[in-house]
């Protein structure tokens, strides 16, 4: 065994293996967890504009039917008012 004056002197003050945290300290172990952080903010941004464009086209088109219902006759300007505030109500 080495007396710890000559190992310091060898080796310096983090010992033979230099102190590393492991994989995350090296170049590839960076580069490794950006392309992670990378691919999971993509994803996570699809999922969230697929959301949304979904919630869009959902409000459109009901209030489209009520819009038509009324035009054709089938509904009157009471009811149309009502199922309308019921379904604005409904999507908040």
């Amino acid at each position: 065994m080495l007396p710890p004056t000559t190992a310091l002197l060898q080796h310096g003050p983090m010992g033979p293996h230099g102190g590393g945290m492991g994989m995350g300290t090296t170049p590839v172990g960076w580069w490794l967890l950006l392309a992670a952080f990378i691919i999971a903010v993509v994803a996570i941004g699809g999922l969230l504009y697929v959301q949304l464009q979904r919630e869009a086209t959902v409000e459109p088109d009901s209030l489209e039917t009520l819009k038509q219902q009324y035009a054709s006759g089938e509904i009157d300007e009471s009811e149309l008012e009502t199922r309308a505030d019921r379904l604005l109500q409904h999507e908040s």
